[in-house]
């Protein structure tokens, strides 16, 4: 597995750039990896930013109209420990979602692959906490006889779960590719866009 040092040193070049100091020149570095691309028109790629903010929001939201109830199911251990999962999931997907809300037409190779490793995991993997969330208090509902009101928790985290599980159903279905750096000319070995 390559160490960020590996990573870095492969997609970054060192040059000297003159500026008006001591020695005439500063260091910089220009990124000379691949670039990844989502291969959507522009308004498109708009609308899944969109599309990506409001289901996290509604999912978040639905989370916590669940989550903050004062209901006996909110303190029983099962739906407490998937709840307890869900929250940290959240922060993961939240991450990604912010990460490709405020992604670029090219984004470099290292961060693509942190966000969509994010956005193809933490989101899946929340839905199917939120649904054991959920099918956890409905088991307690059965088993208890609680009350009709107490059947708004577990579908509220299903219907977080729901969100979550689109968030991911969507990215998944986005085209990319990754192109080459034109930035970088490996015959003159010097940057084209100086």
């Amino acid at each position: 597995m390559k160490t960020f040092r590996d990573s870095f040193e492969e997609n970054y070049m060192a040059y000297e750039k003159p500026c008006g100091n001591k020695r005439g020149f500063c260091i910089r570095y220009e990124y000379i990896g691949k670039w990844c691309v989502f291969k959507l028109e522009k308004a498109e790629k708009q609308r899944y930013k969109r599309i990506f903010a409001m289901l996290c929001t509604l999912g978040t939201l639905f989370f916590a109209l669940a989550a903050l109830q004062k209901c006996e199911l909110n303190y029983r251990s099962f739906p407490t420990l998937f709840s307890g999962f869900s929250l940290a999931l959240f922060l993961f997907e939240w991450f990604g979602v912010l990460q490709f809300v405020f992604s670029k037409d090219k984004i470099t190779n290292q961060n693509f692959e942190q966000m969509n490793m994010i956005l193809r995991l933490a989101p899946c993997a929340n839905a199917v906490v939120l649904l054991c969330a959920a099918i956890s208090c409905i088991f307690i509902i059965i088993r208890n006889g609680l009350s009709a009101g107490a059947v708004t928790v577990p579908l509220f985290y299903f219907f977080s779960g729901i969100c979550s599980f689109l968030i991911t159903f969507f990215y998944r279905a986005l085209p990319y590719e990754k192109q080459e750096n034109k930035a970088w000319d490996d015959k003159s070995k010097k940057f084209i866009c100086m």
